[in-house]
Parts: C-alpha cells; sequence; structure tokens
C-alpha cells in the first residue's frame, strides 16, 4: 500500500470530507463556521478565587434564576483553590454577582474577582485582525515553500496538508464545543508552523536529496524523522494538558495535539503519494 499513492490518497480524503462537513454542518445551523467565544463576540468574564469548595450545579442554578443573562459556568480547580469562571456575552456588574455570593455563602479571597469587558466593536476588531494574521501567515509561508521547491506540485501538496490540518482542528474545535478565541486562533498558527515543517523535510529529502539512496530508502528514513518529531510535540502538548489547570493553554494543547494528529494522516499518506505520483510522472517525461 505505502507504494500505491493512489491507496494512499484514500485516508487524506475521507479526513478532508469529514472536516469539511462537520464545519458546514455548523455553517447551516449557526451561520458560523466555528462559534466565537467573547474575545471576538464581545462580553464579560468573571473569575471567582474561593476559599472553599463550591456546589457549581446549585450556584450555576442560582446564577440562571436570579441574573437575567445567557452564561456559562464552570470551575477550575488547582492546588491554590477553587475558581468558578462566569461568560457571558452581555455586560455583567460585579455587584450582581458579589450578592449572589453572599446569597450562597460562598467565601472568596479578598480582591478574589476579577472582570474582563470586552465589547462587541473590539471584539469585531479583534476578529478582523485575526482574519488578516492568519491570512498573512498563509500568504508568507505559501511564498516561502515556492520559492524553495521552485516547483508547483510539490509546493501546493505542502500547503494543502497545512490547511487540512487545520480543518480538521477546526472540526474537533466545534464536535468539542471549543470556542474560536484569540487562544485557539494562535494555536492554529502554531499548527501551521508544524504542519509545513514536516511536509518540507519529507519533499526536500525526497526531491532534493537524491544521493541517499532509492526513493523508498528516502521515504522511510523521512517517515522515521518526520513521525518522532511528530510523536515528540503530541507527547508534549498532551503532558501541558493533563497538568494545566488554565482553561487557556489546555485550549491551546488540545487544539494543537488534534492537528498533530491528523498531520501524521496528510504528510505521511496525502504528500508521500503525491510525491510518488509526481515522481513518476517526471521519469515518464524524461524517458
Amino acid at each position: 500500500m505505502l507504494k500505491d499513492y493512489k491507496k494512499l490518497m484514500i485516508p487524506p480524503i475521507l479526513l478532508f470530507l469529514f472536516s469539511a462537513g462537520v464545519l458546514l454542518m455548523n455553517y447551516s445551523e449557526t451561520g458560523e463556521f466555528l462559534d466565537k467565544g467573547i474575545d471576538f463576540n464581545g462580553g464579560t468574564e468573571i473569575s471567582i478565587y474561593t476559599e472553599g469548595a463550591v456546589d457549581i450545579k446549585t450556584f450555576e442554578t442560582a446564577f440562571h434564576e436570579q441574573i437575567d443573562v445567557n452564561g456559562m459556568v464552570r470551575t477550575i480547580k488547582s492546588n491554590a483553590g477553587q475558581t468558578i469562571v462566569i461568560e457571558t456575552e452581555n455586560e455583567l456588574e460585579l455587584g450582581e454577582i458579589e450578592k449572589l455570593l453572599e446569597q450562597q455563602g460562598i467565601s472568596y479571597k479578598e480582591d478574589g474577582i476579577n472582570r474582563v469587558l470586552v465589547g462587541a466593536t473590539l471584539g469585531e476588531g479583534f476578529f478582523r485582525e485575526a482574519q488578516i494574521a492568519v491570512l498573512i501567515a498563509f500568504v508568507l509561508m505559501s511564498l516561502v515553500t515556492f520559492f524553495t521547491f521552485r516547483t508547483f506540485v510539490p509546493s501546493v501538496a505542502i500547503i494543502s496538508a497545512a490547511v487540512s490540518d487545520i480543518l480538521f482542528a477546526m472540526a474537533m474545535m466545534s464536535v468539542l464545543e471549543i470556542e474560536l478565541s484569540l487562544a485557539t486562533v494562535a494555536a492554529l498558527l502554531m499548527l501551521f508552523g508544524y504542519s509545513v515543517d514536516t511536509d518540507i523535510l519529507l519533499s526536500t529529502r525526497v526531491l532534493k536529496r537524491k544521493e541517499e539512496g532509492t526513493l523508498d530508502e528516502r521515504i522511510n528514513s523521512s517517515v522515521k524523522t518526520g513521525v518522532t518529531m511528530t510523536a515528540t510535540s503530541i507527547a508534549a502538548f498532551t503532558t501541558l494538558y493533563l497538568i494545566s489547570t488554565s482553561r487557556v493553554l489546555d485550549q491551546i494543547a488540545l487544539v494543537l495535539i488534534l492537528g498533530l494528529l491528523a498531520d501524521l494522516i496528510t504528510t505521511w499518506f496525502q504528500n508521500v503519494g503525491i510525491l510518488r505520483w509526481f515522481i513518476e510522472k517526471e521519469h515518464k517525461k524524461t524517458r
């Protein structure tokens, strides 16, 4: 199978169809490919550092009954204690939350309530800037790739693999209900770099280092190095995800883990298949 480029293309095609299907379904239901967090929609995030254990379900019920806003309530536990986090698209005053905490008998640390307020206009500005950043990264990465290889097919293969990785990560964000935020946009940009690294490794060894053995030997050598690189990155981000008590770090780590798993398919199936087809085609031309 590893020598049949047609069979190699089946897994990445299925991966792409799955990703596109999930994102299109989300778009048809909500009008957005991904649900946006308060960074881009605007809203309020309040963090409350409590001094003892909290029955979060009771607190969440009281919050929705007494405060007339749509919001999400969750907790973060760490060695330092428990933190209640409230997120809502509406503007929320600290006085309302303090009153609710007193009614529920929840004690919190002195200066232990923080509020972050993002206006709708500012959120739209953040989203526009994030889109520009992604576009610039895509254009610059494409230019570097084309300049390096100066060949259309391998260059397009590298960029298409990176795009497929990002689409899969976005699709899984939709499935796992991870909102699009400044943190997850940063993770997607990092994923772009990780993906291109392994694809350039493969293309360089296959196309530019022909003296290092046969085509199969060069591919096998690339697989060993590239899979090791990806596996170590996945291990590092998995460790971060498991030990972190920060929601932002959790989201960044999870997005990167998902994208790197997709990269194993897009690089070592899709790009190997495309390069095999490209080299066979070039050999036929030279005969």
